[in-house]
């Protein structure tokens, strides 16, 4: 009887945003953005990500088509040369795309924050609190939570989470605080 090495798992996530059960913004797409918004060339942004001028051009119009804004700015070559830069709003969203990519692979390496997904919690610092306001944004939301000594808190969250916990003002809830974040909990 053969036996077989036991093999060591580990978490892996492919991150993309979705609106209306529909992907949005990959992880491809962002270092599309990424690349575009350093070399302020599409056609070398597109080198650098690994694909075709043609299918990163797709791949923003996509973007731009599924959100209503424009998120890159192009300008035709000639005597003075092409290029192209990331709109303002192009700007955000790659923002919030990384500030979610950085959270996630924080989690990823934090042994104390992984066993966060079967509830057992390290973070000894809780504190009952009460939703006050609830601002959903584009990609992340803003929760304000009212503690029951004199002071608010808020936490920056995403808006899946915000979904997914039903957050609505005046919910019970636990502010879950760790070093430098606040994780929402909700009992159902």
């Amino acid at each position: 009887m053969q036996v077989r090495k036991r093999m060591k798992l580990h978490p892996v996530f492919r991150l993309a945003l979705e609106g209306e059960k529909q992907v949005v913004l990959d992880q491809k797409d962002a270092l599309l953005l990424r690349r575009v918004s350093e070399t302020h060339s599409l056609t070398e942004g597109a080198r650098l990500a690994e694909m075709s001028y043609r299918n990163a051009l797709y791949r923003i119009k996509a973007i731009e088509s599924n959100l209503g804004i424009k998120i890159v700015e192009t300008r035709v070559g000639g005597a003075s040369g092409g290029g192209a830069n990331l709109t303002p709003d192009g700007v955000t969203l790659l923002q919030d795309f990384r500030k979610v990519r950085k959270h996630l692979f924080n989690a990823l390496d934090d042994r104390d924050y992984s066993v966060h997904v079967g509830f057992k919690l390290s973070a000894r610092n809780r504190v009952k609190a009460k939703v006050l306001k609830v601002e959903k944004g584009p990609i992340t939301s803003s929760v304000k939570l009212k503690v029951t000594s004199p002071v608010t808190l808020t936490s920056i969250i995403s808006r899946e989470a915000v979904e997914d916990l039903e957050l609505k003002e005046g919910d019970e809830v636990e502010a879950i605080i760790k070093s430098t974040e606040i994780i929402i909990g909700k009992t159902t």
